[in-house]
């Protein structure tokens, strides 16, 4: 919006009328600004975003040049409506660019008469009471002022300001529904460029996410491999050299095959030795494939994860579940055992714990499982990378059942990790 205005040139207030302003404007100035609408609506049916404001730049000189005024501004109301924000203007060379806020605060009459819809002539159509609006008038040396507010489906959305500071010109009543489809015809290229860049930032967003996936696959990829590499190790570190020992008894069994008191304690050492390897054997293959899901149901195979954690990791897993449904889908069912694991695993790398809670819940429509410690936690902007890794991998997992992921964490705080998973939108 203008409140101000720019200088008319030598021959623009030569004829005056009793009031000792210049005369209507002419029949020439008319179709003049007859011909320049039409010459904006060409331009502006296929402008690009990239040129909207060049173009408003271009037609509000057109206007100051046309009608012999000193500067031409187009404003909108901000979203909380107490501001008109000035986001184009023009001015003739030696007059000061509108500002680019005008706040109810400073102009609270005027600012009124604009949010009502107003078509308003400064100073002429200030009540008494809009001393503040006079007295910028007074100071600034306005002589003249047609603000024409904006108004889409009965809300005021900005305007448009006609402003003389060194002579006064009075463009007629007449003109004003044109000049009011002057700048709907602005407004509208700016709320196209806007929902052009709009596009463009949801492209963007779309290509970020694209660039995450991405590189989530690829950690997840460098995840697997290194499973597999640490089965590897274990298969071959641990599992073979106790094979080996077993074969190497074997073999020392047979030399010692007439003294049973010699061959029974390496019998019996071999039983033990094969029961590990058997129980080891057991927990790989629970953590390649949870069969247990489909034997005994998630309930029963959280808590017997729970119980051989606390086994394995001498770190306590205290472990309930209350309102569980008797059928889950197989794909929350797995989801949620996954996370399990992977938040147990963190907690036996990072947690320094001793003890730890995990509760499986139905609320509702929903299932919720939520692992709590009261161990170090840690800073979740500055995860290292291998607990990153750990954490995207529980993020995808869940949100491929549509569920929601919470993590709770500070360094000294602890960490609580919750899963919501709606039973009613599970993925198929």
């Amino acid at each position: 919006m203008d409140l101000g205005t720019e200088p008319l040139g030598s021959n623009q207030c030569e004829t005056l009328n009793a009031a000792g302003c210049p005369l209507a404007t002419s029949m020439q100035e008319r179709l003049a600004f007859e011909t320049l609408l039409a010459e904006l609506s060409t331009k502006f049916v296929n402008v690009s975003a990239s040129q909207v404001d060049s173009q408003i730049e271009w037609g509000l000189r057109r206007i100051v040049e046309l009608f012999g005024i000193d500067r031409s501004g187009l404003g909108e109301v901000s979203s909380d409506e107490k501001q008109l924000v000035v986001t184009h203007s023009y001015q003739l060379p030696g007059i000061p660019p509108s500002a680019k806020l005008m706040l109810d605060s400073q102009f609270p009459t005027y600012a009124r008469m604009v949010h009502h819809g107003m078509v308003i002539r400064l100073p002429d159509d200030l009540p008494n009471e809009a001393t503040q609006e006079r007295e910028y008038c007074r100071s600034t040396g306005l002589k003249s002022n047609l603000t024409i507010p904006l108004i889409v489906m009965g809300t005021v959305v900005g305007g448009i300001g006609f402003s003389c500071y060194r002579s006064q010109r009075i463009l007629p009543d007449e003109l004003i529904p044109r000049l009011r489809l002057v700048g709907d015809i602005f407004t509208n290229a700016l709320a196209r460029k806007r929902a052009d860049e709009s596009i463009r930032a949801k492209e963007q967003l779309l290509r970020k996410s694209k660039e995450r996936l991405q590189q989530l696959s690829s950690n997840l990829l460098i995840l697997l491999e290194e499973e597999r590499a640490r089965i590897a190790r274990e298969m071959h570190d641990d599992w073979t050299q106790r094979l080996a020992v077993l074969g190497i008894d074997a073999a020392s069994l047979e030399d010692q095959i007439d003294d049973p008191k010699t061959a029974l304690p390496l019998v019996q050492a071999m039983r033990q030795q094969l029961v590990r390897l058997a129980d080891d054997v057991h927990e790989l293959s629970r953590q390649l494939h949870p069969s247990i899901i489909d034997d005994l149901g998630l309930e029963q195979a959280l808590r017997s994860e729970c119980s051989s954690f606390t086994h394995r990791e001498t770190i306590t897993v205290h472990y309930k579940a209350d309102k569980v449904p008797a059928i889950i889908p197989n794909d929350i069912a797995l989801c949620l055992y996954r996370v399990a694991q992977e938040s147990l695993r963190n907690l036996a790398k990072h947690a320094a714990v001793s003890e730890a809670s995990m509760d499986l819940v139905g609320i509702g429509s929903e299932l919720v499982l939520r692992i709590r410690d009261q161990g170090v936690g840690f800073d979740l902007k500055s995860s290292h990378a291998e607990r990153g890794i750990g954490l995207s991998s529980i993020a995808e997992r869940v949100h491929l059942v549509h569920g929601k992921l919470t993590i709770d964490s500070a360094p000294g705080g602890g960490t609580t990790i919750e899963v919501h998973i709606p039973l009613d939108r599970a993925a198929t």
